[in-house]
């Protein structure tokens, strides 16, 4: 092995152990600081949308507590959707934003709780999910359609589907708890969750088939390619 190529292998180490250790993030701890939670939800302009307590305001909704898990609340953060703006780690990284989750559970109000606590019924939930018309927009089994979003399973917590439902977003009307019980929300709840969650689009090969060329293409884009190299281009446009 000459110089010149001890001197490439040496950078491409050093390459690769750069790319390393920018990436690399300690996963977060599942009991963060609450102290240092507030501290970032306010200086890292989260109170702004969400309110002060995160009980929401007309520009974001109330996640206190959080309606998604640590790992979904991490992963949302980096790639939100709607309005909300991406979180990027030199704001918050994934420890901080464990102490905000922290700080979130801990000033949920007590109802939320009580509505964790509630056990469903996904017998009657299917039931419910077809009396109250939900289908209609979801589909039967909650995959989603055209006008509304899948639901089966859940992405939100119990209480994060009842407190959407009493207060939702977009298209979907408000169903106030004398029009649906929070029971009657947790039996839909547990219909939802008996659903597989959706394959992603890599594990189904129909999905991932690339349309192999015909022998007569290959031979013929070859042929042409090795006598005329200016014209391959056009001609993998034509085949």
């Amino acid at each position: 092995m000459n110089v010149r190529q001890l001197k490439l292998l040496a950078l491409a180490f050093a390459v690769v152990l750069g790319c390393h250790c920018v990436e690399a993030q300690a996963p977060a701890k599942t009991s963060g600081d609450i102290d240092n939670g507030k501290h970032l939800f306010a200086s890292a302009g989260c109170a702004t949308c969400h309110g002060a307590k995160a009980e929401g305001t007309n520009l974001a909704p109330a996640i206190a507590p959080p309606p998604v898990d640590l790992p979904g609340l991490i992963a949302y953060a980096r790639k939100p959707t709607g309005k909300m703006p991406p979180v990027p780690i030199g704001t918050a990284d994934d420890q901080q934003i464990g102490d905000i989750y922290a700080f979130l559970k801990s000033i949920a109000p007590a109802s939320s709780s009580a509505v964790e606590s509630l056990k469903g019924d996904p017998e009657n939930g299917k039931k419910l999910f077809a009396a109250y018309g939900c289908y209609e927009c979801h589909g039967r089994q909650g995959a989603g359609a055209a006008i509304a979003p899948r639901v089966g399973p859940p992405a939100l917590s119990l209480a994060g589907v009842v407190r959407y439902v009493r207060a939702p977003t977009g298209q979907m009307p408000p169903y106030t708890a004398k029009v649906v019980s929070d029971q009657d929300l947790a039996d839909i709840y547990a219909y939802l969750k008996s659903f597989p969650a959706p394959q992603p689009a890599s594990t189904i090969p129909l999905l991932n088939q690339q349309r192999a060329p015909r022998p007569a293409e290959s031979s013929f884009f070859f042929a042409c390619s090795e006598l005329v190299p200016q014209y391959s281009g056009s001609v993998r446009r034509r085949a």
